[in-house]
């Protein structure tokens, strides 16, 4: 008689052990550290439970966002306990984005629901932490220069995201209404694709360390100046070629949604 290997919790789902997750997945070579060496092994120990008991892809994002969004609210507060409770949130909500990935590889239901939802966490978590940061040292009596330049920091990243989610939004609808991409194309898309390769994997990594520096004396001055000076200049140059790519790819020509029929000479 053969022993069953679905839990209780499962949904039906064959359990699985560590083995299972990390043969589900081939991480790219240029992976940030903070990815490579941190989130994802922590991840892969996490998803096992996560998937045996059940739990969908979907679910674990909107419990990272939930996360997420509790720990900006304790980085505002500004008290350094609270402050490093904020810490382990917003860290735990790190390592689960890598979860989610798992368990969409995994139980091969991901869906565009869960590629929606899981963009808009990252920009409200990731994105706006150097702003309540901020908050929380103005609220501290650090004054309002923290505000202006954690609102900048946070803007300029959200900017960033911004594009780069209207880039894919476009690029998708031209090649549904005009045909797939030429070589020449992908050529330009990679060419800046490799010139913001280091900027990407510096923001990461920022994001992901740089917030345990505000529990070190004065550690909220270091994490803005670190991230006014690394981050922002991080995020402008993956701005620049955004819309670098954008502007190199984007050019096919078109026909307005609203156009109206095209005048006729008897009637010019």
């Amino acid at each position: 008689m053969t022993e069953s290997r679905t839990g209780r919790f499962s949904g039906g789902r064959i359990r699985i052990g560590l083995a299972e997750v990390r043969a589900s997945f081939r991480a790219p070579e240029d992976e940030p550290i903070s990815l490579a060496y941190f989130a994802r092994p922590l991840a892969n120990l996490m998803t096992p439970a996560f998937y045996n008991l059940g739990v969908t892809a979907d679910q674990v994002i909107l419990l990272r966002l939930l996360i997420g969004g509790f720990s900006l609210v304790l980085f505002a507060i500004g008290n350094y306990w609270v402050g490093f409770v904020g810490l382990v949130a917003f860290t735990l909500a790190y390592v689960l984005d890598c979860v989610d990935g798992n368990l969409s590889r995994l139980d091969d239901k991901g869906n565009y629901w869960g590629k929606f939802i899981d963009g808009f966490a990252d920009d409200v978590v990731l994105f706006a932490a150097p702003f309540a940061i901020a908050i929380g040292l103005w609220e501290d009596g650090g004054g309002g220069a923290a505000m202006v330049i954690g609102g900048i920091a946070s803007i300029i990243a959200l900017l960033t995201g911004t594009a780069r989610h209207r880039f894919s939004f476009v690029r998708e609808w031209m090649i549904r209404r005009t045909g797939p991409l030429s070589d020449k194309d992908t050529a330009r898309i990679n060419y800046f694709e490799r010139i913001r390769n280091w900027p990407v994997r510096l923001s990461m990594n920022l994001y992901c360390f740089a917030p345990w520096l505000i529990l070190l004396p004065e550690g909220r001055w270091v994490y803005l100046g670190l991230t006014v000076a690394f981050g922002v200049s991080a995020n402008l140059i993956w701005l620049a070629t955004t819309v670098g790519q954008a502007s190199a790819v984007l050019r096919r020509p078109r026909q307005a949604v609203h156009a109206g029929e095209p005048a006729r000479k008897s009637d010019v």
